[in-house]
């Protein structure tokens, strides 16, 4: 929320959550000293950046945040941003963010540089309606800065709190206080919410205030932005099928600033996300998908770096050769570059692609995960931010031809000079079939070869997701301080590693990828002997949890397991999650016809083979995968006389945060503790 603080630079002191002593003096540290730093954002002339920095501030004795202010060589600069990552107009006057305010305005707010005060621009309604998770660039500048284009739903005049009417506000009409819902929509559910009849749109607002146009409209969904940069058109991504809906087929389509005349750009089965035109204006870059065989949120390696005329004509794939999923892009400021970064064995590496002749340069490597970055549109420089799996994120600068670079921010010293860090070590070994699988070991933080320890097996979600360079994943840390060692496996399934190796669950959920994991632990225990076979658990979220499902009705070798987000039923998962075309994606064919293979792959149908004691945790709110999923499980291993627990965090989605992921952290190593470590346990 916006303070009239703003008007002068701030250091936010950001308190400690007191979670009623649900938190053990680690996760006390933890909260206390962990850092972080902010997406990098170019100022308007390309010759420095801005991020926000939280740290400890040793003298002061508290956690702060601080907008900071960096030349291109890495120089810290007199701080004069007022937000983090704000999108800056072409003449650097103004920047254009998304908040929310004191006085009940939610929506598009423009700061004045010179004057250092910001204003209320228009209000913004959100759709409750399911797009999946790659609407980008939701709000945009004019070329010449006296215009803004936006995202919205359809706002009411005179609204003031984005919801389309006055707070408050007494409609006249004499309705009944209780009325049925009524859903005529496949799509009837968001993440959290049901699906409203609302649709997103694109909106323009001068910045100094007046009249809102609207451009386009429909019973489809318009986002990810850019404005040409002649001034004459917007490009945009919508599915505008028959049935939006059902397809999710995103399409490339521009609309005309003057007329609103929309023209379609690309016609393709998979998926298109986040087009950039060039800054000469020649091209858009986009990304896309080459098959049908996808969802807006799982395009997997075939999630490839294109280019197409911005007047339309043939499309070129910039990366094919690449073999690997990408994640971000930008354009050079002589148009004649587009930086990247794409996953990599566990890494996401930053790439350089000459458009004349698609060559791929890498920039940045090594055992990284690079998380957000933006190129000077002056200078051959680029910022971005990396983490390691044993230091948290920090900005970092570097030439376009990755020759030189400087690390930028330290926030991270102070986490890692107070608080035991254990860093996880990767290994690879030839799975079942002999193809090559890595995974990572964290060691317990005090660590002592001549000891033994307990294990925990800890699954990724996805399937396509991957564990990989990273210092704060769940549970590593907070397992590993409690004694635990803490064993992270890519399967069959993960991206990083080439389509082939991607498609490895396609309908085969709970096959190789399981194997892999048995293969994969028995590896891990034959190599390390301070390691206890006995004493094992396992654990995962949302696809990691319908993994662990499947792993406890598939062996009886962990002593515990702890099921989040999980999945137990694919036909009623079918039916009542927003990811409906993930099982259809995932078990092409009918899905009618495939209830058989469905079935035999829920772990409810084998559920009486379990003898592992379980805890499920999972949001009520959640839309991705409902709580029945959990409670269909839970329900069959009570009468079967598993031991089991559910717990369930009110209001909570797929996404776990605040209150409910710090308790998460606590009751996680409690959960093991009880049947890995019972002489701990009063």
């Amino acid at each position: 929320m916006i303070q009239k603080t703003l008007t002068v630079l701030a250091v936010l002191t950001i308190l400690i959550p007191d979670i009623a002593g649900a938190q053990s003096g680690y996760m006390e540290l933890w909260m206390q000293y962990r850092g972080s730093v902010g997406s990098p954002g170019i100022s308007a002339d390309g010759e420095s950046f801005y991020a926000f920095v939280q740290q400890w501030d040793e003298e002061a004795g508290e956690r702060v945040t601080q907008i900071r202010h960096y030349s291109m060589d890495g120089d810290e600069l007199e701080p004069d941003i007022q937000r983090s990552r704000p999108r800056f107009s072409s003449t650097g006057a103004h920047h254009v963010f998304k908040s929310d305010d004191d006085e009940g305005n939610y929506g598009i707010f423009v700061f004045d540089v010179p004057r250092q005060e910001y204003r209320f621009l228009a209000p913004v309604r959100e759709a409750e309606s399911f797009l999946g998770h790659r609407a980008r660039r939701n709000y945009v500048w004019s070329p010449d800065g006296s215009e803004i284009a936006y995202i919205s739903a359809h706002v009411e005049p005179g609204a003031t709190n984005g919801s389309g009417a006055d707070e408050g506000e007494d409609s006249g009409d004499d309705e009944p206080e209780w009325a049925p819902i009524v859903s005529d929509r496949l799509l009837f559910k968001s993440r959290t919410a049901l699906s409203s009849d609302l649709r997103s749109h694109i909106y323009i607002v001068p910045v100094e205030g007046g009249h809102t146009r609207q451009l386009t409209d429909g019973e489809y969904d318009e986002h990810s932005i850019d404005w040409s940069p002649d001034g004459g058109e917007i490009v945009f991504v919508s599915d505008r099928s028959a049935d939006p809906d059902d397809v999710h087929g995103n399409d490339l389509w521009t609309v005309s600033v003057a007329d609103g005349t929309i023209r379609r750009l690309t016609e393709t089965a998979g998926p298109e996300f986040s087009p950039q035109y060039s800054p000469d204006g020649r091209w858009i870059a986009y990304l896309g998908a080459d098959r049908s065989i996808n969802t807006r949120d799982s395009p997997m390696e075939t999630d490839h770096l294109k280019l197409i005329p911005s007047d339309g004509g043939s499309v070129r794939n910039l990366t094919l050769p690449l073999d690997r999923r990408l994640v971000d892009f930008a354009w050079s400021g002589d148009s004649e570059h587009l930086f990247f970064t794409a996953h990599d064995e566990g890494s996401i590496a930053l790439y350089r692609v000459d458009v004349r002749d698609s060559s791929i340069h890498p920039v940045v490597t090594g055992d990284m995960r690079i998380a957000g970055f933006a190129v000077s549109p002056t200078r051959d420089r680029i910022v971005y931010r990396a983490e390691t799996s044993d230091r948290g994120l920090e900005l970092h600068v570097v030439n376009f031809d990755g020759s030189w670079q400087r690390q930028v921010t330290r926030a991270q010293d102070s986490f890692v000079a107070n608080v035991p860090v254990a860093v996880a070590d990767t290994f690879w070994f030839e799975s079942f079939d002999g193809t090559p699988v890595q995974g990572w070991l964290t060691k317990p933080t005090e660590f002592d070869p001549a000891d033994r320890y307990p294990a925990v097996l800890e699954i990724h979600g996805g399937p396509h997701s991957d564990r990989g360079y990273r210092i704060y994943d769940w549970p590593g840390q907070a397992m590993a301080v409690r004694g635990y060692a803490v064993v992270q496996i890519n399967p069959r399934g993960s991206i990083g590693y080439g389509q082939e190796f991607a498609d490895g669950t396609l309908r085969d959920w709970g096959g190789g990828d399981f194997k892999d994991l048995m293969t994969g632990l028995d590896a891990v225990l034959a190599r390390n002997a301070w390691l206890d076979s006995e004493r094992l658990g396992v654990l995962g979220y949302s696809y990691g949890g319908y993994m662990t499902n499947w792993v406890i009705t598939q062996t009886d070798r962990f002593r515990a397991a702890l099921a989040g987000g999980s999945v137990s039923n694919l036909i009623s998962f079918y039916g009542t999650s927003i990811y409906h075309l993930l099982v259809e994606t995932e078990f092409p064919g009918d899905t009618w016809e495939n209830y058989d293979l469905l079935w035999d792959r829920s772990p409810l149908k084998h559920v009486a083979n379990v003898t592992t004691p379980t805890l499920f945790v999972h949001g009520d709110a959640d839309h991705d995968v409902p709580i029945e999923q959990a409670e269909e499980m839970y329900v069959a291993l009570k009468k079967l006389g598993i031991e089991a627990q559910l717990v369930r965090y009110p209001d909570v989605g797929h996404s776990l945060g605040g209150a409910a992921y710090f308790d998460l952290l606590e009751r996680t190593p409690a959960w093991f503790d009880r049947f890995l470590k019972p002489e701990l346990v009063p």
